[in-house]
């Protein structure tokens, strides 16, 4: 008599189909999944209580957010893995620059009695740790530190040292001068995405260098930064009293993006072109008619 045959299991569903994909996950992935639906979920509750100050800021950090934690998904079943964690990390290190830059303006500006209060300081706080576990676990899915290709060759060098002396001029911006989330979003974004592209080109294969695109990004940066510097101006005249630490945080601000661009121009410069042109292995054959006969 032939035993009958075990019927397949059902698939999970509901929170059990959850829990499983969770289970799924390995540690750094759900450090990337679980701070990206961290940072989703306290941006869009800290809406009804004020404690955003910037449109732009709100959908920047819920872009970099959905960005992060779907490629973190994708990527655990993914057969070619490396862009995807290209794409996490730089996602990643948008949202954590954004959520920790916030934290700085709220933190030398606290008043209880704007964004939000009390509880917008909580939501805050809470949004800056999540960002922060995000980038750690993509930078561990990349391969480390050392994966994010800083010491690369001198291009990447000058736009890695660019880039920390835009996080300065911006953390001094929004500490001791007048700026606000509101200004600094937008230019923190661009020329973080640029300075992503540029460490990162060195993984893409193309006919064209992609940090060349890391570059353009940086001119928009420039551009933004031209127009904050006529702001700046603009608010010194008669608005209110700019001194000299005004000018010097922006600055500082304005060489780094300067190197920033400098730094991915040296890089684009430094890569050679891939060619995907496919060259024949096997030597052509002389037709019959020249080949000679030895006698």
């Amino acid at each position: 008599m032939t035993d009958a045959p075990e019927p397949t299991p059902a698939a999970p569903i509901g929170t059990a189909a959850v829990i499983a994909a969770w289970s799924g996950l390995d540690q750094m992935a759900q450090l990337v999944v679980g701070g990206s639906i961290a940072a989703i979920v306290l941006t869009i509750l800290g809406l009804p209580f004020g404690t955003w100050g910037s449109t732009d800021f709100v959908l920047l950090v819920l872009a970099a957010a959905v960005v992060a934690l779907v490629t973190a998904a994708m990527a655990t079943t993914s057969r070619n893995v490396g862009p995807l964690a290209l794409l996490e990390t730089g996602a990643a290190t948008v949202l954590a620059v954004l959520a920790v830059w916030n934290f700085i303006a709220i933190l030398f500006h606290l008043d209880l009695g704007r964004n939000g209060g009390i509880i917008g300081l909580l939501f805050t706080v809470a949004l800056a740790g999540a960002a922060i576990a995000v980038l750690v676990g993509a930078v561990n899915r990349l391969g480390g530190p050392r994966a994010l290709g800083v010491d690369d060759g001198r291009g990447a060098m000058v736009a890695s040292a660019g880039f920390v002396l835009v996080l300065v001029g911006w953390a001094a911006n929004l500490s001791i001068s007048y700026w606000t989330m509101a200004e600094a979003s937008l230019s923190l974004a661009v020329l973080t995405v640029a300075t992503v592209i540029i460490l990162a080109s060195r993984r893409v294969e193309s006919p064209v260098p992609v940090a060349w695109v890391g570059v353009a990004f940086g001119v928009l940066g420039a551009i933004l930064g031209f127009g904050q510097w006529g702001d700046l101006n603009a608010l010194g005249r008669g608005h209110v009293e700019l001194g000299p630490t005004d000018f010097l945080a922006f600055l500082v601000y304005a060489i780094g993006l300067v190197m920033v661009i400098v730094g991915g121009v040296m890089t684009a410069l430094e890569q050679k072109p891939v060619s995907f042109a496919i060259d024949s292995a096997v030597e052509p054959v002389e037709p019959a008619d020249r080949v000679e006969r030895i006698e």
